[in-house]
C-alpha cells in the first residue's frame, strides 16, 4: 500500500514538473531580447536562434499585401546563407565566392571579398560544378569582427566587420572532405562552428 502511495505522489510531482517547465518555457519562447535590438548577429537572430524579430510591427497578415521592394543587389550567383545584420549593414556569402557587405537602407555595396583570393584556399572539386571557395554558414557577429565559416575546405576565418580584412584563418578538419555546412554561433569570446 506503502509502495502504490509512493508511486502516487511520485507521479504527481513529475507531472507538476513538468507542467510548471512547459508553462515557463511557453513564456519565454520570444525571450526577453530588448525591444530597441534589430541587430540580427548570426543565422538564428541570437543565441536561442529564435528567428523572431520583436521589434517588427511592419509586416503583419493585414500589411504582407501591401509591401512593395525596396531595393535590389546582384551578388552574381545566389546567396548560399541568411545574412547578419548589424548597425545597418547586412553580411552574406554567394555561390561566387564572395562575402559581401551592403547598406540595409538602399542595397549599396559597402565591401566584398573574394574568398580564394581572401584566404589563398583553392576549393576546386569540394562543391560539383563550383570550381571556387564558398561559403555555405551565415556570418556571426563577434564584436569588430565577422567569423565565417568555409564551406570545404573546413576552415573558419575571422574578417574585419567594417573592411574585410581577413583576421584570422583556423581549419577544422584536415580530412580531404571535410565540410563546414553549419553557421557559427559567437557568446562572450567562444565560437562555435560545429
Amino acid at each position: 500500500m506503502a509502495t502504490h502511495r509512493f508511486n502516487g505522489i511520485l507521479f504527481l510531482l513529475c507531472a507538476f514538473c513538468l507542467l510548471t517547465f512547459t508553462a515557463y518555457a511557453d513564456s519565454n519562447w520570444h525571450g526577453k531580447r530588448p525591444k530597441g535590438i534589430q541587430n540580427w548577429l548570426n543565422h538564428g537572430g541570437d543565441l536561442r536562434n529564435r528567428r523572431y524579430a520583436n521589434k517588427e510591427t511592419k509586416i503583419s497578415p493585414t500589411t504582407v499585401s501591401k509591401l512593395s521592394l525596396k531595393w535590389k543587389f546582384y551578388a552574381g550567383k545566389d546567396i548560399t546563407a541568411t545574412p547578419a545584420i548589424f548597425n545597418g549593414t547586412l553580411y552574406f556569402p554567394s555561390w561566387n565566392g564572395y562575402i559581401y557587405a551592403i547598406k540595409e537602407s538602399d542595397g549599396s555595396l559597402v565591401w566584398e571579398k573574394n574568398l580564394q583570393e581572401l584566404t589563398g584556399l583553392n576549393a576546386t572539386g569540394f562543391v560539383p560544378k563550383v570550381n571556387w571557395t564558398v561559403s555555405r554558414s551565415t556570418p556571426t557577429i563577434a564584436d569588430d569582427l565577422l567569423i565565417i565559416g568555409i564551406y570545404g575546405p573546413a576552415v573558419v576565418i575571422a574578417v574585419e566587420r567594417s573592411t574585410g580584412k581577413l583576421v584570422w584563418s583556423t581549419q577544422l578538419d584536415s580530412h580531404a572532405a571535410g565540410l563546414i555546412t553549419m553557421s557559427g554561433t559567437y557568446y562572450k569570446g567562444l565560437v562555435n562552428h560545429l
